[in-house]
């Protein structure tokens, strides 16, 4: 038994360590602040849509968004990086603000009868996060508050 022990350290050894050992290589991609942003616009534009289905098929808006993943599975890929959403449906089910937050961009879609309402912040001042400007914007400015850069614009 004592002859066979080191083989069998051995074959362990190359069995399960090497190949942890050997494989280095990082698998985790990190998203960088503007693939976070596209992400944010893009949840915010699928709960646009996911909402109008909603409301062409049931007469109202909701105010969950279980029922928008339902109409739009590919949301679910949009909250995986960490991205909040606020729905708030008012006026018998007529009208709904959605708030999309990430910690790059903060974006609120507001719906009143068929008038979209958009608004856009940019939280943290970096390569590849862009808010889109309304059209006809009066002001915009930034602002920094400690290390970080906010961008505004209003009317």
């Amino acid at each position: 038994m004592r002859r066979l022990l080191p083989l069998i350290a051995v074959v362990f050894i190359l069995i399960f360590l090497l190949p942890s050992l050997l494989n280095r290589k990082s698998s985790k991609k990190v998203l960088s602040s503007g693939d976070r942003a596209a992400l944010t616009l893009d949840a915010a534009d699928r709960i646009d849509a996911a909402e109008a289905k909603y409301r062409a098929a049931h007469g109202s808006y909701t105010t969950h968004l279980a029922d928008l993943l339902a109409i739009d599975p590919k949301l679910s890929d949009n909250l995986t990086i960490g991205l909040g959403v606020d729905i708030d449906v008012g006026g018998g089910g007529k009208t709904y603000v959605v708030r999309a937050t990430s910690d790059v961009l903060a974006v609120v879609r507001t719906k009143v009868g068929a008038r979209v309402l958009k608004s856009c912040r940019a939280l943290v001042n970096a390569s590849g996060v862009d808010c889109p400007v309304p059209p006809g914007a009066a002001t915009t400015g930034t602002t920094t508050v400690g290390t970080r850069t906010i961008t505004t614009s209003s009317k």
